[in-house]
């Protein structure tokens, strides 16, 4: 017998398993509008309070608050490919029925940016509310700006921004239309295009992401520069992709769907990836911080600074939530195993992953406003936290939306890739360790 056929052979009996029945692995005739619709309202709700905040508040903070809670999705958005990515270049046998809600949230893509062109576009047509170096009165003069002019110019800006997204969607697209081809003809070579396409997938996917990382998140401070940024920002996405992941196998789970197909021992793996990358986070954070204290250039150590003085709070959640705290409570086996408690973990993952893009973006709205104090001869105080509801407001807003087209997804068809021929090992995967 060939090979290929003996794999088929196999695949057919994987396929004949009860675990895999249509009422296990798909949704079945229930309907998500209600809770599409739901989510939608939020949404648009959220997004209004953030308009009517940017009237009360100023413009300066709605625009950070609305450009946080794009910055986390997209985050969220890019975990989800680079872990599709990764398992398919590994050829990983264990997460292919958990893969299937990954490639649910890496389609949301196409709304992340829509939800980032209005940011495009305000910055430019207001010549920078939060990106100061568009406007020419700031820059003009200033000496760490002529020097990084070449590569902060708008027309630069807009046209990597479409490299960005074309990337991204490219790989996206073609991953999904893949799986669906699998799922519909049981053509085992697509795991070996997907694989195939993950080796040079993954080095787009790490330029393109580091990049985006200094465009959008470090050139809000243009004096400020860090060579580690891009690491940090990929971190954050892995752990809030894997947080994500967790909740909606547990919500599946809870709804009685992929009995025997999601077990504890998947859980495990899925406990120690969030655990990993809470140290990885950890990590790559301390040794900016720490490479920043130790050279004590003033244009990096103002960024701390002015952070630590304003939301000294967040600061201190930041270190005990993002690492403390879950690495002493995740680290015990026998609680990697536990369902409700790794998926409570997961969720204040992912609130601490909007923290910590909250922590970079909305500084910057203080500190421009205090620049802008100062240039007219006046001074001003921080906010803080006196604008919080139009952070959460901006923040539920865009989770709204994204949450709608992400929960319509998984309602879209089967749970898990049904005809994957790594199938049969993933549904007897053990953990030893």
């Amino acid at each position: 017998m060939s090979q290929a056929a003996g794999t088929d052979g196999i695949l057919s009996m994987v396929l004949k398993d009860k675990r895999l029945t249509e009422s296990n692995v798909t949704l079945g005739d229930r309907l998500p509008g209600a809770l599409v619709a739901g989510l939608g309202i939020v949404g648009i709700v959220g997004l209004a309070l953030t308009g009517f905040g940017a009237t009360v508040v100023g413009a300066k903070h709605a625009m950070a608050a609305y450009h946080t809670a794009v910055m986390a999705v997209l985050g969220i958005c890019l975990g989800s490919l680079f872990w599709v990515m990764l398992f398919h270049i590994l050829n990983a046998k264990w997460p292919i029925t958990i893969r299937r809600q990954m490639e649910h949230v890496m389609r949301a893509m196409w709304v992340v940016m829509i939800l980032f062109l209005p940011i495009l576009l305000i910055e430019i047509i207001a010549g920078g509310i939060l990106f100061k170096w568009m406007n020419p009165e700031i820059t003009a003069g200033d000496a760490i700006y002529e020097h990084k002019a070449a590569y902060l110019n708008t027309p630069f800006f807009v046209l990597r921004a479409i490299v960005y997204f074309g990337i991204w969607i490219a790989l996206i697209t073609r991953f999904w239309a893949w799986q669906r081809e699998q799922d519909e003809t049981g053509d085992r070579w697509v795991s070996s295009k997907a694989r195939f396409t993950s080796a040079y997938g993954l080095i787009l996917f790490a330029l393109s992401v580091a990049f985006a990382g200094f465009d959008w998140l470090m050139s809000l401070d243009f004096h400020f520069f860090s060579t580690m940024w891009g690491v940090y920002f990929f971190a954050g996405a892995a752990y809030s992709a894997m947080a994500l992941n967790i909740i909606i196998t547990s919500l599946l789970r809870a709804a009685g769907k992929l009995e025997g197909l999601v077990t504890e021992e998947h859980l495990h793996d899925q406990g120690k990836l969030l655990f990993a990358f809470t140290c990885f986070w950890a990590y790559i954070a301390f040794s900016q911080y720490f490479l920043i204290w130790y050279s004590n250039i003033p244009e990096e150590t103002r960024y701390f600074d002015f952070r630590q003085e304003v939301f000294p709070n967040a600061t201190l959640a930041l270190v005990l939530g993002h690492f403390v705290l879950p690495f002493i409570f995740l680290l015990p086996r026998p609680l990697k195993r536990f369902r409700p408690y790794v998926a409570l973990f997961a969720g204040c993952a992912l609130a601490l992953h909007v923290l910590d893009i909250w922590w970079v973006v909305r500084p910057m709205a203080d500190a421009a406003k205090m620049k802008a104090a100062a240039l007219e001869g006046t001074t001003a105080e921080p906010l803080g936290i006196k604008a919080a509801w139009v952070d959460l407001a901006a923040i539920v807003g865009v989770l709204g939306i994204f949450g709608a087209v992400v929960v319509r997804n998984v309602f879209s068809g089967n749970l898990v890739p049904v005809n994957d021929p790594r199938l049969g090992e993933c549904l007897h995967h053990k953990n030893y360790v």
